[in-house]
């Protein structure tokens, strides 16, 4: 259940245990994953399966770093608060990205490439 009434974000409420429940399983996951891939990396391998590895290993991190924003931003009260222009991000939007920082709109506005 994503709607409660623990913290207030417009019309809804959201259900920050709920949350906080999928962020720490994801993030149990990228840290199960980083092991796993270091203990691969002591392997040998081919030049490309090592890029490979790599690659998976900075994902793994930024996710990991991405988590634990998420999660300082729970214990902080500011989760589902654009970090923009500080309205609520809507709650769709946290349930498929939970780790999202900015609105919509904010986020449109911003350069670069869009994950």
């Amino acid at each position: 259940m994503v709607v409660s009434d623990q913290v207030a974000r417009g019309k809804h409420s959201l259900d920050v245990e709920w949350f906080r429940r999928e962020l720490e399983h994801e993030r149990q996951f990228r840290l199960e994953q980083l092991i796993s891939l270091s203990y691969q990396a002591d392997a040998p391998c081919s030049t490309a399966l090592d890029e490979v590895r790599a690659a998976l290993t900075a994902g793994a991190r930024r996710a990991l770093a991405e988590i634990d924003a998420a999660l300082f931003r729970l214990s902080r009260d500011t989760f589902g608060v654009c970090e923009l222009c500080g309205q609520a991000i809507p709650s769709y939007r946290l349930i498929a990205i939970p780790t999202i920082r900015l609105c919509l709109p904010c986020e449109r506005s911003q350069p670069g490439p869009r994950d």
